[in-house]
């Protein structure tokens, strides 16, 4: 009787986490995405310009900083909260390798379709792709390893 108590017990769900709870973790995922992107502009700005370049610029990077994050967060607000509060724990999407590959295709596709219909004679779209690409999966990357802690209520 013990090892079916036992059994049962262990196969039970634990209580899920408030739904702010998991929201904050889909946006903190969202939040290292954009942080990641802001990250690899500062870097490659930093190394490879000259100071009086005017992209090497605060104003610059504020504004770069908004634009990306309008469509990050965006993409979070439409595609990530149904995935992350809609996708189950036990799925294997949810694997980190999984994720982050879904991450890094999902994010590449996205700037793919955006820079063609927007601008389809743009010659530098393959870096925004990359860049995209990297967003995507250093936000699925952290959904995945943090989902755990965001999706189930620790005090029940």
């Amino acid at each position: 009787m013990q090892r079916m108590i036992a059994m049962t017990i262990s196969t039970q769900q634990p209580a899920t986490a408030p739904l702010r709870r998991r929201i904050l973790g889909s946006f903190l995922s969202a939040l290292v995405g954009w942080a990641a992107l802001m990250g690899v502009i500062l870097s490659h700005t930093h190394f490879h310009s000259r100071p009086e370049e005017w992209w090497d610029t605060p104003g610059f990077y504020a504004f770069y900083a908004a634009i990306a994050g309008a469509f990050i967060f965006g993409t979070w607000l439409v595609i990530l909260i149904p995935l992350y509060l809609l996708v189950p724990l036990r799925s294997p999407l949810w694997h980190w390798l999984v994720c982050t590959i879904c991450g890094v295709l999902s994010g590449a596709l996205i700037m793919f379709v955006i820079c063609r219909v927007s601008s389809p004679q743009a010659v530098d779209w393959p870096r925004y792709v990359v860049l995209a690409a990297i967003v995507g999966g250093v936000t699925c990357l952290f959904a995945s390893l943090t989902r755990r802690r965001f999706q189930y209520d620790r005090n029940a």
